[in-house]
């Protein structure tokens, strides 16, 4: 479990180390309306895309805190993904 500013990250080790990565995204309704949840999963999954999908063997679920649905662009998730990445 790794805490950030405007995620909370959950990961888990594969028992098969060679199957590629998977990502689990959670946006709760506290956070904001469908447009406003819809809205950060594409920002998280854009970012992922830009700059490293999640590595080989790991299972990692995202749930974004409510910090995130005043955030406007895809790199304001930038400190909180790349050490959570960088950490796996």
């Amino acid at each position: 479990k790794l805490h950030g500013r405007h995620v909370l990250a959950l990961a888990r080790k594969r028992s098969e180390p060679t199957l590629p990565g998977r990502l689990g995204l959670t946006v709760t309704k506290k956070v904001g309306n469908a447009v406003v949840r819809n809205r950060i999963k594409r920002m998280l999954r854009e970012w992922l895309r830009l700059h490293g999908w999640v590595p080989a063997g790991w299972d990692l679920v995202l749930v974004a805190k409510d910090s995130a649905a005043r955030q406007l662009h895809p790199d304001d998730f930038a400190p909180d993904l790349t050490r959570i990445l960088r950490q796996l």
